[in-house]
């Protein structure tokens, strides 16, 4: 119920530019619209070493917050947020004594989350971005204080049964709007896998089980990203021969083993090499080794969800968990992956052997030789991510500027460049932009991290550390008692927790907090200070991933923050932002990013042969499937093994055979931030190829579907059913129901789906 939003990550080389004439354009048929002067500001403001808005004299707190201004506030802040909820608790406990007050239950609960959630959520953001480690630290003291307590709160018998009641009253209900009535169930729901019925010793328990789990999974995600120890290679490990890298290699090992690290120069030298069999398989089973530490913090978290989940009367962490997704339950879940497999294996069998094919004739054998987990990249081509059509290399000014005019033909929002007060940003790296409604005016706030750094989290990730929601019926006078407004000062320290950020929205009556979102990515920062960096084909994408989640915060303005923007099913919330790949995949929606008369380099198309990427489009199923294992009532069983319960079902399904002694599972960070639920990616990508090929293919810029778009989808954030928008999207209502029939054609929509090669899953 009480929880911070969850944060989106994308999952994740140029093609030699050869002489060939550049040439993109629009589809003739469509019009598009030239950039606007504030569309063209975007270049400089992200190309430029210095951006565009100076930081004003003003200053102000971290995201404008009051008591953000240095890092030892954070516990202060915590704390009298600490304070300020107990109130609003007693005030909604004490709710059924008054008929007013109970017709105010699901606002106050909202704002509880709110108030927590919106320290929360900075706090995590600070501990993955900010430079500063007292920044941090005092983050993550923050953050642990306010999780305990949303955990005590998941399992508050008050809270819940005040709920109950306020469901349970008819007259209540029938003044509810949708997405009031959608929050209370919601909050229902999470009070229901919370375990209502649970004795005080079993609700205690709970508490317990879900702050260890909070705990193992922080220490999990620490250890996926750890460096593996090196790999020694000894000469006599060596073939000899090839390229004078690997030259150089073997004459280094003559005088001492050599240690390589995974991800190093060597590592790939070696890696990429087909005679050095020994070698490779030295470095695969270095690379994909665990620690008996790391293996016991993976199988102790799995237990401790496993347990969580028989606690509150579930029979496994995925029943617990898929209840309210689109999946429903681990059954329809096997049914999709069973049909992904079934269409996938022949592909997959007919890959491996064309790979011990050429493994083959590049050893000049005369049999057929076994394929290794190891082989993959000394003998299939690179896979490289590619634009479709010729395209000068891109800046993220020339990103952000095409994105902007994508958003203003199909929404009719736009980006803007934004100034920046002293103390408002983490890093000078950061800046702002504006989300504006050409009807409504500013809609929300967007901070772009874009450079890599010492400490930064890697991969690219969506923060959304405000949520939407309508403040003007939030009644707070209501919270403090008599005596509270008799010491005055106490309650204007307690309101400087308060929403600090509430506007007026053309068109709309009340007033709002607005969105705030972040995009964190990893790009190389530009060599010099006076030059942009043109950006790999792959961080493209990644870039227009991410802000399909940010455009989702941005449009999902609910009157409760607890369904706005990304807070909704997870089995649902990738759709926007894998739309947005596909729509990179458009010559029309590309000739938005592109310069006429460019002199700059050129990004072509990729002439690999894609056979392979049927290999990684396996190993993600594969992943999928092990999720699920994970989290079934397996880890409840005695002597369970984390890495027995992967080789066995690797042996089940992969033609290439499983590698003793390896135990790759405890770099699987998706397990603890998408636990029971990674089958998400592949689930979203076939209703995203659905959506782009009904309603966009043939017109990437037509506002009609585009408003189609935004009215049954985006608008609602988590406000409405996910089968409910998918149905009205596509005028399928057949699917609204969300059954094994509704799972059996998205599974076959994912099967039948021409889409591109580096799009499939």
């Amino acid at each position: 119920m009480f929880r911070s939003k969850q944060v989106f990550r994308f999952k994740g080389c140029l093609h030699t530019a050869k002489a060939r004439v550049f040439f993109i354009r629009a589809n003739f048929a469509t019009f598009v619209k030239g950039p606007s002067s504030e569309d063209q500001l975007l270049v400089p403001h992200f190309d430029s070493p210095k951006p565009l808005q100076q930081p004003s004299l003003a200053s102000t707190g971290l995201f404008h917050h009051p008591l953000l201004q240095e890092a030892s506030q954070f516990k202060d802040v915590a704390t009298i947020t600490l304070s300020r909820a107990q109130r609003l608790v007693d005030r909604i406990v004490d709710s059924r004594s008054s008929p007013s007050e109970m017709r105010k239950v699901v606002k106050n609960l909202d704002r509880l989350s709110d108030m927590l959630c919106s320290v929360i959520d900075v706090a995590e953001l600070v501990r993955n971005a900010h430079p500063d480690r007292q920044w941090v630290q005092c983050a993550d003291e923050a953050y642990d204080m306010l999780c305990e307590f949303m955990a005590v709160l998941n399992t508050h018998v008050g809270l819940s049964e005040t709920l109950k009641l306020v469901l349970a009253d008819k007259a209540i209900v029938s003044e509810m709007s949708p997405e009031e009535h959608q929050t209370a169930l919601v909050f229902w729901r999470d009070f229901v896998r919370s375990g209502l019925d649970l004795s005080p010793i079993q609700r205690e328990r709970f508490v317990s089980l879900s702050s260890e789990i909070i705990s193992l999974g922080r220490a999990f995600l620490t250890e996926t990203s750890s460096p593996r120890p090196p790999a020694l290679i000894d000469h006599r490990d060596f073939r000899g021969g090839g390229t004078s890298a690997l030259r150089r290699l073997q004459m280094i090992s003559q005088r001492k083993p050599l240690q390589v690290h995974a991800g190093s120069a060597e590592a790939q030298v070696i890696m990429h090499s087909p005679n050095e069999d020994l070698a490779r398989r030295k470095l695969y089973l270095a690379f994909n080794s665990s620690t008996p530490e790391q293996l016991d913090i993976l199988e102790r978290l799995l237990r401790a969800r496993a347990e969580l989940a028989r606690s509150s009367g579930k029979e496994s962490f995925a029943h617990m968990v898929l209840d309210d997704k689109m999946a429903k339950s681990p059954e329809h879940v096997q049914q999709f992956l069973e049909t992904r497999m079934s269409h996938m294996h022949e592909r997959v069998v007919d890959a491996v052997r064309l790979m011990a094919n050429l493994k083959k004739a590049r050893l000049g054998l005369t049999t057929t030789p076994p394929v290794y987990a190891w082989d993959r990249m000394a003998f299939t081509p690179p896979i490289r991510s590619a634009p479709p059509v010729p395209i000068p290399a891109l800046t993220a000014g020339r990103v952000f500027l095409g994105l902007s005019r994508l958003f203003s033909h199909l929404y009719g929002v736009s980006l803007r460049p934004a100034e920046l007060l002293n103390g408002e940003v983490w890093h000078r790296d950061v800046r702002k932009l504006e989300v504006v409604h050409e009807d409504e005016g500013i809609i929300g706030w967007l901070y772009i991290d874009l450079y890599r750094r010492p400490g930064k989290a890697s991969g690219a990730a969506h923060y959304t550390v405000v949520c939407s929601r309508r403040t003007d019926h939030d009644d707070e006078q209501g919270d403090f008692t008599e005596d509270d407004v008799a010491r005055n000062a106490s309650v204007e320290a307690l309101r400087k927790v308060l929403p600090f950020n509430q506007y007026k929205v053309r068109g709309r009556s009340g007033t709002y907090q607005l969105p705030v979102a972040v995009l964190l990515s990893e790009l190389l920062p530009p060599a010099t200070t006076d030059e942009a960096v043109y950006l790999e084909w792959q961080d493209v994408l990644t870039l227009c991933h991410e802000m399909g989640h940010a455009l989702h915060s941005m449009l999902g303005r609910t009157d409760y923050q607890n369904i706005s923007g990304t807070r909704c099913a997870t089995d649902f919330v990738e759709l926007p932002s894998i739309l947005m790949e596909y729509f990179m995949t458009s010559s029309t929606v590309l000739s938005l990013f592109t310069e006429t008369n460019s002199n700059r380099r050129v990004q072509y198309p990729s002439d690999n042969d894609t056979t392979f990427a049927i290999l990684d489009n396996h190993t993600q199923l594969l992943l999928s499937y092990l999720d699920q294992v994970y989290h079934s009532a397996l880890p409840l069983e005695p002597g369970f093994d984390s890495t027995l319960a992967y080789s066995e079902l690797h042996a089940a399904h992969n033609p290439i055979p499983y590698v003793p002694g390896t135990s790759w599972q405890t770099q699987f960070g998706h397990l603890y931030s998408y636990g029971a639920t990674y089958y998400s990616y592949m689930l979203d990508r076939a209703i995203a190829g659905r959506v782009w090929q009904k309603l966009f293919r043939e017109n990437p810029l037509g506002r009609e579907v585009g408003e189609k778009f935004k009215q049954d989808v985006l608008i609602h954030g988590g406000g409405r059913d996910p089968w409910e928008m998918v149905g009205n999207v596509l005028d399928t209502p057949e699917l609204i129901e969300g059954d094994s029939e509704a799972i059996r054609e998205v599974a076959r929509w994912s099967v039948e789906d021409d889409v591109a090669s580096t799009m499939r899953l």
